[in-house]
């Protein structure tokens, strides 16, 4: 690794809804996060839609640096990590969000306490107890980056879209009309 502890903990759990089950590449631990999140596109990926919602009346800072989030519903679904000879699957809440990001979602300190599995950052591991013993979940620094990238790339892109609609500037050149 180039840079130790400057990557963030990218994990490939499977989500296990009634309708679907899926390996997800971009799932973001976040130790520093007191929710679990999931973005609306990995519902539909998973075959549910907002009417399989519960209410909820969660508002959180942070992922929108200044503003504030309201989910638009949460929902229970099992999570899954290891493989098929050694796994361990714990119900997980999420609060599903209406947001673009270069993640499917994104794991916080519920997930982290349910499967009792603290994240090294250092090493891009973490470590839960499974039926069999000891189960090590490991990122991949190159995932990492990409997600990185790919979330800067969004940032700066709703950024410049929020600034144009702020100045009422268009981003498209004015066409000039024929006389």
């Amino acid at each position: 690794m180039l840079n130790p502890g400057g990557y963030a903990l990218v994990l490939d759990p499977t989500i296990i809804a009634p309708q679907r089950t899926c390996k997800f590449s971009r799932v973001l631990v976040d130790g520093g996060s007191s929710i679990n999140i999931l973005l609306r596109d990995t519902l539909a990926k998973l075959g549910l839609a907002a009417k399989d919602l519960e209410p909820t009346w969660t508002i959180f800072h942070g992922i929108v640096p200044g503003l504030s989030c309201s989910p638009i519903g949460r929902i229970r679904l099992d999570v899954l990590f290891g493989d098929s000879s050694h796994f361990r699957r714990e119900p997980i809440w999420f609060e599903v969000v209406d947001l673009s990001s270069a993640y499917h979602a994104l794991l916080g300190r519920p997930t982290l306490a349910k499967f009792m599995a603290p994240p090294h950052c250092a090493y891009l591991k973490t470590k839960l107890s499974g039926p069999k013993g000891l189960i090590t979940v490991t990122g991949d620094y190159r995932k990492s980056l990409e997600c990185a990238r790919d979330g800067a790339k969004l940032a700066e892109s709703l950024v410049i879209a929020e600034e144009r609609c702020q100045t009422g500037s268009s981003p498209w050149p004015k066409k000039r009309r024929p006389r």
